[in-house]
């Protein structure tokens, strides 16, 4: 999760896992062959670093866009990206060579949007042997749409937006960004003996 004042902010997420199998106590059998399959076959940028890259080279939100687009990548990641004009957002579904951009419904969870067949949403590990694909697509739709809610204004105080099920159990850091007003807001969240996490550290403001 970065930001470049003046050109574009942009975040990370984990992109659904290919499924070779269908039984939910298989799961750690494809991400294994996964990952083995990765670091045997793939040579390519990993995913988190083509980001990096991309802002300390691309001088504008278009640059950025293409680049993310267009390079190829080591494992399949989902990207958002904002600019500084009206109109510059979108979500960047990637898989190691290819992509499907979308605009105009940019929150994003851990799963394709619409979904994809062999693919399944991303889980919590407390879920990851037990529950069925579906339970895991549902709660990343749950997030998604409740990110959606959000309406962007940057003048209230705290993260009105962070309520369950966008908080739950593995919320650590929590950033609101505007490029186009250089302003960043972050505070960091941590298990304190509850089932969801607590705000643990002040609110770093910059620029607002």
């Amino acid at each position: 999760t970065a930001m470049a004042p003046g050109r574009f902010a942009a975040c990370l997420n984990q992109a659904p896992m290919w499924r070779r199998t269908q039984h939910a106590w298989l799961r750690p059998y494809d991400m294994a062959a996964n990952s083995i399959d990765t670091f045997a076959r793939v040579r390519d940028i990993p995913p988190d670093q083509l980001l990096r890259q991309v802002f300390e080279e691309c001088p504008d939100y278009g640059r950025a866009r293409m680049k993310l687009e267009q390079t190829p990548v080591a494992r399949p990641v989902i990207y958002a990206l904002i600019g500084c004009a009206p109109g510059q957002s979108c979500v960047i579904e990637r898989t190691e060579t290819e992509f499907t951009t979308r605009e105009g419904e940019t929150s994003a969870a851990n799963d394709w949007l619409p979904q994809r067949p062999g693919w399944e949403a991303r889980m919590s590990a407390s879920r990851f042997l037990k529950n069925a694909p579906e339970d895991a697509a549902a709660h990343c739709e749950s997030r998604r749409f409740g990110l959606a809610q959000w309406d962007g204004r940057l003048s209230a105080p705290g993260f009105a937006w962070l309520k369950p099920p966008v908080l739950n159990g593995y919320t650590r850091l929590a950033v609101t960004m505007s490029p186009a007003c250089s302003s960043l807001r972050v505070a960091g969240f941590e298990l304190q003996g509850q089932d969801l996490p607590e705000q643990v550290t002040e609110i770093s403001e910059i620029g607002l």
